[in-house]
């Protein structure tokens, strides 16, 4: 049996839909997903009875996402059990079917021309930035258009009530894995007060990361009134240190209409630390209460001409007095990159906004297979870095080293297997990439390619092989 199988058979052991037939057919469509995420289905599965099966199990009704993703969950759940620190970035993108007037059950996006349906997922990953998998999926489509009395409703009615239900999933995982200290983080669409109102507890064993949104009112410790704003504050205190990273080249202002593309370049920012008192919102459905956060403020120096400063107000639960301990959290920070990473996949590589079923059942459904098949995409790609020296065939099957090694190297192969690096620069080598001292480390897009080839040449390799073996015989 190729590799495929065995990573999926591993990765979905635990499934039981209660009908054999179905277990089957989901292990037969993820491995041909996994094995061409660019294709369309017809184009990624065996001929028109395999092609049947894949819509028939998108419509069956005992097939949903949270089923198609549960052994996943499990599977995550133990890699992140081997783990010191893990963390769990979640954000939301919309699904865009805009212009598919066949299609039912789909709702609105930012305008009333706008059709598809929103996601929340929360991935793992270390702080080498390695994903580890899904560990929660929501879905959700906009009924309507506008506020409609926002303020008035509680968080429980509302759309932000995904980041606390992003929150208690990744305390789910912090309680499952007792020894591995997990961290939910967010950007600041989830600066969300009944979030931060989780304090470390024996209930609360996830710490959670978030970019400020609000300025909120802070206590001024000498009058004992609510009387700063938290930004001001950070502001006048004492640099305590400096970071520095690296940015990648992108959109910035992602929510407002004069987006400009930001150059790729080295971060230089100073640091403040400070532990404040926060005032708390009204609410009409509870009383909430006051409650002291940790806040790292970090904003770019020597910024270059044309460019905005990068500057960040994070807000976190996890105990922060001294410089290095800052360091730690805007490098958890810098993590959530992961999951803009893992969007991109989705869209852009396996191209889940160019499904063609007809109804919302079906487009989810097949999404959640997608969905593993871009945290695949992912951890292959960042073992190499991770894990660099460890033999290729721990994460690659022999017929697969073996066929890509012959393709890209034109000669035979050798008898020890590469190591992992190795493996990763030949995959991303069939999927474009030059692997010139200036490029870098490969990416999740010359990666898909470059897995979808190898798919192609391990199928020749093992047919070539059987030929030879049926003629010996």
């Amino acid at each position: 049996m190729d590799n495929d199988c065995t990573w999926v058979e591993e990765e979905i052991k635990s499934q039981d839909f209660g009908d054999k037939r179905l277990r089957k057919r989901f292990e037969q469509i993820l491995s041909s997903l996994a094995s061409s995420p660019q294709k369309s289905i017809p184009s990624s599965t065996k001929g028109w009875h395999e092609t049947l099966g894949a819509y028939r199990f998108m419509n069956h009704h005992k097939v949903t996402p949270h089923k198609i993703l549960a052994p996943h969950f499990e599977a995550t759940l133990e890699r992140i059990k081997t783990q010191s620190v893990v963390l769990i970035p979640q954000d939301t993108t919309e699904i865009d079917f805009t212009g598919r007037k066949n299609m039912s059950g789909v709702g609105y996006l930012s305008n009333e021309n706008g059709q598809g349906f929103y996601i929340h997922p929360s991935i793992a990953v270390t702080p080498e930035r390695c994903c580890l998998g899904v560990v929660d999926f929501q879905l959700w489509i906009r009924e309507h258009i506008g506020n409609r009395d926002r303020k008035n409703k509680p968080i429980e009615e509302k759309e932000t009530y995904c980041w606390l239900k992003g929150y208690e999933a990744a305390n789910k995982i912090a309680k499952a894995a007792p020894n591995t200290k997990v961290v939910s983080v967010s950007d600041r669409e989830g600066d969300i007060y009944e979030v931060l109102e989780k304090q470390p507890c024996d209930d609360n064993k996830a710490y959670w990361l978030i970019r400020c949104h609000h300025n909120r009112s802070v206590l001024n410790k000498e009058s004992g009134a609510f009387e700063n704003k938290l930004k001001e504050s950070l502001q006048s205190a004492n640099v305590a240190g400096h970071i520095e990273f690296e940015v990648p080249a992108g959109h910035i202002n992602r929510n407002s209409k004069a987006r400009h593309k930001r150059k790729a370049r080295t971060v230089k920012q100073e640091i403040r630390i400070a532990q404040v008192m926060l005032r708390p919102p009204n609410r009409k459905d509870r009383d909430l209460q006051p409650i002291s956060v940790y806040v790292v403020h970090c904003k770019e120096i020597n910024v270059p001409e044309g460019e905005t400063a990068i500057e960040w107000y994070l807000l976190t639960s996890h105990p922060t007095h001294t410089i290095d301990e800052a360091i730690t959290i805007i490098n958890w920070y810098l993590c959530r990159w992961q999951i803009e990473v893992f969007f991109k996949v989705l869209k852009s590589g396996c191209k889940v906004e160019e499904l063609q079923f007809e109804s919302l059942r079906s487009s989810a459904n097949c999404l959640a297979l997608y969905m593993i098949v871009a945290w695949r995409v992912l951890f292959l790609t960042m073992m190499g870095r991770v894990c660099p020296d460890i033999d290729c065939n721990i994460v690659f099957d022999e017929c697969e080293w073996r066929a890509v090694y012959t393709v890209v190297e034109k000669k035979k192969p050798p008898n020890k297997p590469p190591t992992l690096y190795t493996m990763i620069i030949m995959i991303a080598k069939l999927g474009g990439f030059l692997a010139r001292k200036s490029d870098g480390y490969p990416g999740p897009s010359v990666m898909w390619q470059g897995i979808q080839r190898m798919r192609d040449f391990t199928l020749a390799w093992e047919a070539f092989h059987q030929v030879e073996i049926n003629c010996s015989d």
